[in-house]
């Protein structure tokens, strides 16, 4: 369907529910500018300011995602002080948080849950069985992102090893009519440009019920060339979808909120570049598209009590994935020259979950939430590498397909009493149960690769305790917090079990307010790394094959920093800062390609830099025909990293500079930004062999020099 027709269909879509309305209320009024206003967050599943947590929690808002005409978790993720985003092809990307990530290569795989969580309101994204990908959101009409650094065991569950991302949506608004419509145009340097239609309507549906609908077709112009076949900025990339919020309030005590929510992602070739980083180029022989799509629905039910609030939320989400690609260079490095290997893959994943639980109204001296989980999980893929010339005898080098299944039952808790004198104690913990079954089918060079049903599962518990300390405006607290992550099976052949691994967290902190205008965070953190899940590779005959086993212990320490300065009613600066040490604390034992290796005690935990900063400005001033302008600019840095546990792959270190503009009048916002404005090729990722040869690195890059041109206007 070519694109000026969707985006027709959307405006129309939109512009269709307009008159349903009898009368148009005013406009919304921009946001406060003033950025150290007090931020209510939801990380311990109820009410609190985000200086109150006893842990640290960032929070980006909508309003300023848009503003920042952010695309995707790069744009964000890199103002939040230790948290690295490792950079691949759409939807799948790396997030570590705190040094935690135990990859050896990138090539590695499996069926391993990532480290790091990712939520949807309270529903977890990221599928135990680590099949189907963990849709990067749109970051349009949301409320805001919390990113939870730390382990979130005792209330968020498995997989937030290193803490949690969590997008949380704009909720429909009961009392007034209100829409928004924004066309973008965005330019790539030494690319393409592409335009992306954004569109909101919120719909009061009498007194007692609200419509919130979003709808988007957002294209990412392609900047790399596949030499190959002759194509140029072939790695277009386009997201359409959109989503149905309707709040139902019958009565004063209760509110139901149902969510429906689809995202499309089409990728018309590699986000990697080969031989040269510095050249945005690659020469496969064959395109590597690729098509994901995420469905999501939820449903959450509020009912007041008096003095709790019983909450039940439902969710699913399914994805669906197909993609083709090369293989033909990574085959020759392992000493099969063939003309041509075929790569063709596919997988679909589901999840249905439910949470129930009651908790406290704010204030009081007694703070508690209380409930119950229960999570389903299945997954289905297949993999096949083709040799068309049959140069082995046979086709399919390898063509192997896997059935996964996981639950998991927990009870879980969390309080906070107060001491009187300013100090307060938390207690928390979880209980948890998994199950997990495994089976693959297929074939290794002819040859069978069959594995029986293969069960297995974990129980166990996760506790939290905290200590608060408060003094004026400031506020001291320590934390002790333990985070787990399923075990499971390797995929591949022989297929092997692998236990589930987990951490403690101790960490200590203060959040001040050194004068009036200024606040500052600090942070000291230790992971104790217990069972620690890393990759190894195992040769098959010729091919080499990932796996995944408790094969070591780690440690993470580090200190966090974080200062927020109103320097004048118009010009306020941000500064960040993470100091990173994660390593083994035990040998570990793996081979690269078909020779054994041992990984030292002490070696570098792969994916994040040891050193992180970032440091904003945001100007105010009074713009041309009556507008009110913002200039903000915005520099991080991302010291080197191993891309891979043996140190065959090392990325150096890079920065970005990004600028931005906006002009604000009535119902009108023209924005212009301009990241990486000098144009940096930052390596963020490397694929390679597990053998660390030279010749074959696929490098993933920060996005080059782009230009960014928005409209936006508020109904």
């Amino acid at each position: 369907m070519p694109q000026s027709f969707r985006l027709s269909v959307m405006m129309l879509s939109l512009a269709t529910a307009w008159p349903v309305l009898a009368q148009q209320a005013p406009a919304t009024p921009p946001a406060s500018e003033d950025e150290l206003q007090r931020v209510v967050v939801t990380s311990n599943k109820r009410l609190e300011t985000q200086r109150e947590v006893a842990g640290t929690v960032s929070v980006i808002s909508g309003i300023d995602l848009e503003r920042r005409g952010a695309r995707d978790q790069e744009d964000f993720l890199k103002l939040t002080p230790g948290v690295q985003l490792n950079r691949g092809d759409p939807n799948n990307n790396g997030v570590t948080i705190r040094g935690l990530s135990s990859q050896a290569s990138p090539e590695s795989g499996g069926a391993q849950q990532n480290p790091s969580g990712r939520y949807l309101e309270d529903v977890p994204l990221a599928s135990p069985i680590g099949k189907g990908l963990v849709a990067d959101i749109l970051p349009f009409d949301l409320d805001r992102i919390e990113v939870l650094r730390g382990p979130q065991g005792a209330l968020f569950g498995s997989g937030s090893l290193g803490g949690a991302l969590r997008y949380v949506l704009a909720k429909p608004d009961l009392k007034s009519f209100g829409a928004t419509a924004q066309v973008g145009l965005s330019s790539v340097s030494q690319g393409k440009t592409a335009p992306s239609l954004y569109g909101m309507i919120n719909v009061p549906l009498g007194e007692t019920a609200a419509l919130r609908v979003v709808a988007f077709d957002r294209t990412s112009p392609g900047f790399i060339d596949n030499k190959g076949t002759n194509t140029r900025d072939a790695n277009k990339v386009t997201q359409t979808g959109g989503r149905v919020l309707l709040t139902v309030k019958p009565t004063r005590e209760l509110t139901a909120t149902l969510v429906t929510s689809t995202q499309k992602t089409q990728q018309e070739d590699f986000s990697y570049v080969y031989g040269d980083p510095k050249k945005l180029e690659h020469d496969n022989p064959t395109l590597g598209r690729g098509t994901s799509q995420f469905d999501f629905s939820s449903l959450t039910v509020d009912y007041d009590l008096g003095s709790t609030i019983l909450t039940s939320i439902t969710g699913n989400w399914k994805t669906k994935s197909n993609g083709v690609g090369d293989d033909t260079r990574l085959f020759g490095t392992l000493g099969m020259a063939l003309p041509l290997v075929a790569r063709v893959s596919a997988g679909t994943s589901e999840s249905q979950s439910q949470e129930l639980r009651i908790a406290s109204k704010p204030g009081g001296n007694f703070s508690w939430v209380a409930g119950m989980f229960y999570q389903t999980n299945k997954g289905n893929g297949s993999g096949k590498q083709s040799d068309p010339s049959g140069a082995f005898g046979v086709v399919d080098l390898v063509d192997l397909m896997t059935k996964q299944n996981a639950s998991e039952r927990a009870f879980f808790f969390d309080t906070e009493y107060s001491l009187g004198g300013g100090w307060s104690a938390g207690l928390g913990a979880r209980t948890y149960k998994t199950k997990t079954s495994f089976q693959q089918t297929g074939t290794v060079f002819g040859g069978p690769s069959n594995s029986p049903v293969l069960a297995g599962g974990d129980e166990g518990t996760t506790p939290k305790v905290s200590v608060k300390y408060r003094f004026d405006q400031n506020m001291w607290y320590a934390l002790a917090s333990k985070g787990y992550r399923y075990g499971g099976v390797n995929e591949g052949p022989p297929p092997t079990p692998f236990k589930s691994d987990s951490l403690w967290n101790y960490e200590t902190g203060v959040r001040l307010v050194p004068a009036p205008g200024v606040q500052l965070d600090l942070s000291a953190f230790l992971l104790d790394w217990t069972n620690a899940q890393f990759t190894y590779f195992a040769m098959n005959g010729s091919l080499p094959f990932a796996g995944i086993g408790n094969v070591g212990k780690a440690r993470s320490t580090g200190l966090e920093a974080a200062l927020r300065w109103k320097v004048t009613p118009v010009f306020d600066v941000a500064a960040s800062l993470a100091s990173i040490d994660a390593k083994t604390t035990q040998n570990v034992q793996t081979l690269a390609g078909r020779a054994p290796v041992t990984i030292a005690s002490g070696t570098q935990l792969p994916g994040t830099a040891k050193m992180q900063t970032a440091l904003q400005g945001n100007y105010r001033f009074s713009g041309p025909l009556g507008s009110a302008g913002r200039f903000n600019v915005t520099h991080t840095h991302v010291g080197d990293r191993m891309i891979d546990l043996t140190g065959f792959y090392k990325a150096p270190a890079y920065h970005a500079l990004d600028l931005g503009v906006s002009f604000n009048k009535g119902n009108w916002l023209l924005a212009a930004g301009l990241t990486n404005a000098t144009d940096q090729r930052g390596i963020m990722n490397i694929q390679g062999t597990p053998d660390g040869n030279k010749t074959f690195q696929q490098y993933y890059l920060q996005r080059p020099r782009t230009l960014d041109l928005s409209v936006r206007y508020d109904f």
